[in-house]
């Protein structure tokens, strides 16, 4: 007998494996909240998975496990999309059938449930719709005694106070933070794939999580660790890095990068279709530009039909043969070459395959579960678009100055339903080289936060790409350690000498400098006492050494060591040219110097010697958290 939401909830899942992520985030979840809203009027959290790895099925697990622990409503706010949010409207509808589900319009139902059931509230993130069911929570009175649980969908996207440097509060922003502050209890919960925005917040702005619950992808996932590695998967082709250009010129032909992926299009869609599946999805990613998604898509149209009668040339035929001789490695069940060039024909003449335009001037209202789509456009096809049976994708967008969680959220390629062996990316090596730094980059993410929680995150990057956008990092407490660049403390503390002495008698003059691990810089780094925070936050580095370790397990690491210094203090500079010279050589590796100063009274010292560190990390990497 089915006692209880949660346990109707999981009797819909099959999959062992996805039965226990479920479980074992709906329970970290309800551990957190019991936990903190003993103490709390407010409590803030983050739920955190892959892009489309399903965490609207964490998201009603959490909220059914709650339901049975005396939480009576929900709210769950998505992006600012009409589509979208009927989309998860309709999803929770057929999914807790003993809740009651409300939507935007659904006044006199809410008003009439009178808490006799869980009420999950399904809204957009719009002005009208939020100021709106404030007034109608408020007017219920269901929240005066009972505690709200929101779970904030995307939450890095459009919540944030994006006027925090301006000493004043935007819109949504403070739309939501009312929503807080008018029950009694409210359990706040950010739900993304991309937490970059929310760990940089600092604790002054209550939109830092204070726990949070990192859910493994499910069986058969296809994400990071799949299409960006190295080597190359079989999956990746590389583009010229013009390509965009080359579309942009005026001329009739597409390159040859844009030709390919399209004609490994059709193969696929042929194979679809001998298999009965009527559902296969291309995307093309050309940029942000409206312009190039209309040519983009008129080029895709040309080409379509000048291919209906030029299958039996023989450029034609050599090149979609090689491509069936490709697919045909991952997938040996491929469908015989003859016949898929028989199923094109058929397909292009019906005009099944089509192009379609997704942007700003055209958004999207279509579904994408049915036919063989064509999809260009971009930044629509970030947040909230799942394509089904997504099996070739086309990227040759390129920012100036890329942002990690806009252009992970752009990563549509990832998703459970994808044909392996028929899962093809085209991109240019400048872009796949972006992508495999950002996807080590969250692994890191995700073994800290797996690992220690909310304490001591450090975001990793590549120089020159920022973590988010700048407008939701409140600038004056935005901890920025650039790579390549020597950090030593002004006021160090005049104290650490026999441990160190200690530590440091295997290295002795006789050696320039010496190959050591991360390990040995870490313990070195934890036997020196903390300067003042704001001077040098000795914390800050060690917790840089920890995750840089953990993204490069085999990072080089090098230490020098000098006694004998006669420093003076407040010069400005702690190391010799020499050894600046020396350590600028491993632009690749953490450098610590540790110096043994003299510490004389005469060069405004206390009189007694001490060792003074200085640290460089690798010059490719930039390292980001908050001061407070």
């Amino acid at each position: 007998m089915i006692s209880s939401h949660f346990d109707s909830y999981l009797s819909s899942f099959h999959n062992e494996k996805e039965r226990h992520t479920i479980i074992d985030t709906s329970h970290k979840i309800k551990a957190h909240v019991t936990q903190l809203i003993k103490t709390k009027n407010t409590t803030d959290g983050l739920l955190f998975g892959n892009v489309q790895s399903g965490k609207t099925r964490q998201i009603l697990g959490a909220m059914t496990l709650l339901a049975d622990n005396q939480f009576p409503i929900f709210m769950l706010i998505t992006t600012d999309n009409i589509k979208l949010q009927e989309q998860t409207l309709n999803r929770v509808r057929e999914t807790l059938t003993d809740f009651c589900v409300i939507g935007e319009y659904d006044d006199a139902e809410f008003f009439n449930c009178k808490l006799q059931r869980p009420i999950v509230l399904v809204l957009k993130k719009n002005t009208n719709v939020l100021k709106k069911w404030r007034g109608n929570i408020n007017t219920s009175g269901y929240c005066s005694a009972k505690p709200l649980v929101v779970f904030d969908d995307e939450a890095d996207a459009a919540s944030l106070n994006t006027k925090i440097n301006k000493g004043t509060i935007s819109t949504i922003n403070k739309h939501l933070q009312s929503i807080k502050n008018m029950a009694s209890c409210c359990v706040y919960i950010q739900v993304t794939a991309t937490p970059q925005a929310l760990i940089l917040q600092t604790v002054f702005s209550t939109w830092r999580p204070e726990f949070v619950v990192y859910f493994e992808p499910g069986d058969n996932y296809l994400g990071g660790d799949f299409f960006f590695t190295d080597p190359p998967a079989f999956c990746v082709h590389f583009t010229n890095e013009n390509e965009l250009d080359d579309v942009r010129d005026g001329s009739s032909f597409i390159p040859d990068g844009l030709r390919k992926s399209l004609l490994t299009f059709l193969v696929v869609c042929a194979h679809k279709r001998s298999k009965n599946d009527d559902t296969c999805n291309f995307l093309i990613h050309p940029g942000v530009k409206n312009e190039d998604h209309d040519i983009f898509a008129n080029r895709i149209s040309e080409h379509l039909n000048l291919l209906i009668n030029s299958f039996d040339e023989k450029a034609i035929s050599d090149e979609l043969k090689n491509i069936w001789n490709d697919l045909k490695v991952s997938q040996p069940d491929i469908i015989n070459y003859d016949d898929m060039v028989e199923i094109l024909r058929t397909l292009l003449d019906e005009q099944r395959i089509r192009p379609v335009i997704i942007n700003s001037k055209s958004p999207y209202d279509a579904s994408f579960d049915s036919g063989y789509n064509i999809v260009v456009g971009g930044n629509c096809l970030g947040r909230g678009l799942t394509l089904k049976n997504l099996q070739v994708v086309y990227y040759c967008r390129k920012a100036k100055v890329p942002q990690a969680d806009t252009s992970w959220q752009h990563s549509r390629m990832f998703g459970y339903d994808r044909e392996r062996g028929l899962m093809r990316v085209f991109m240019p090596p400048s872009l796949y080289t972006l992508f495999c730094a950002l996807n080590s980059s969250n692994n890191v993410l995700f073994k800290q936060i797996s690992e220690h929680g909310m304490e001591g995150i450090q975001l990793i990057l590549p120089d020159k790409i920022r973590p988010t956008r700048n407008c939701v990092l409140n600038k004056a407490f935005l901890n920025i350690i650039t790579g390549g660049v020597n950090f030593f403390p002004n006021f160090p503390v005049e104290d650490n000498t026999s441990e160190l002495d200690d530590a440091l008698k295997g290295f002795d003059h006789t050696h320039l400098i010496y190959d050591v691990t991360s390990e040995t810089i870490l313990s070195l780094l934890l036997k020196l006492l903390p300067p003042p925070a704001d001077d040098w936050d000795l914390s800050k580095y060690i917790n840089c050494v920890r995750a840089l370790s953990t993204l490069r397990p085999h990072i080089h690491c090098k230490l020098i060591v000098r006694r004998e210094r006669d420093i003076a203090r407040g010069t400005g500079t702690l190391l010799s040219q020499n050894d600046r010279d020396l350590g600028d050589r491993f632009n690749d590796a953490i450098v610590l110097t540790l110096y043994r100063i003299l510490g004389t009274n005469s060069k405004g010292w206390k009189g007694e010697p001490f060792w003074i560190p200085n640290i460089k990390f690798p010059s490719d990497t930039c390292y980001y958290d908050t001061r407070v």
